[in-house]
């Protein structure tokens, strides 16, 4: 297992370049327990949901930069593992159900057993259309029951690509594997601050009018 403070330490020590925004800076620390440590900031902090497959929370997100928010979390699993979880949303700070647009996802489970690759991606805007066509459907009273039928039919028509695992860093050319483990507080530490220098990189251009 690694360290965690030697991972939190080295962590908050490569993203600090990224995660400033009005002089605020954002910090990784301990959440509910001392195996688990979330993103927090002295600076703008709200509300959002955080979808993960089939449930989810209510959790606090920091402001990035523009209307973008920032949701960060480590869990150190017992005896040995790491799970890290990075989500981006993007809305007005009094909306608590700000629009989750993709989430980050490294799991090492000390084991080296997982089907899915690491690190990858989850896309999550294909649930915002649903949610908001759904909203539309409740204020269609005459035609509600046809709509929401008809809304529900081609819904089930369409793969829920929310539950597929994007690799992120798959190491086939070299080992024909789609995973890597969380072994190393360094390689952690520098591939926060790679994704989270992308990220703005992307959300900036993507921005552009």
């Amino acid at each position: 297992m690694l360290n965690p403070a030697k991972v939190i330490k080295a962590v908050n020590r490569a993203t600090e370049p990224f995660l400033m925004e009005g002089g605020s800076p954002f910090y990784l620390n301990r959440h509910t327990n001392s195996n688990t440590f979330r993103l927090g900031s002295s600076g703008y902090v709200s509300t959002a949901y955080n979808s993960y497959g089939n449930n989810g929370e209510q959790v606090n997100v920091v402001k990035w930069f523009a209307d973008f928010w920032l949701f960060v979390e480590i869990q150190f699993l017992t005896p040995f593992g790491t799970k890290i979880s990075l989500s981006i949303f993007q809305g007005n700070e009094a909306n608590p159900n700000k629009p989750q647009l993709f989430r980050a996802e490294w799991d090492d489970y000390g084991d080296g057993n997982t089907s899915h690759p690491q690190p990858h991606w989850h896309f999550i805007t294909n649930k915002l259309i649903e949610n908001n066509a759904k909203e539309f459907a409740e204020l269609l009273d005459a035609e509600k029951e046809t709509f929401e039928s008809f809304l529900d039919d081609e819904i089930s028509k369409i793969l829920d690509l929310s539950k597929f695992h994007f690799a992120m860093n798959g190491d086939w050319t070299n080992s024909k594997s789609h995973t890597h483990q969380v072994n190393n507080e360094n390689i952690l530490a520098n591939w926060f601050g790679g994704l989270l220098a992308y990220l703005k990189s992307e959300l900036e251009y993507t921005g552009q009018k």
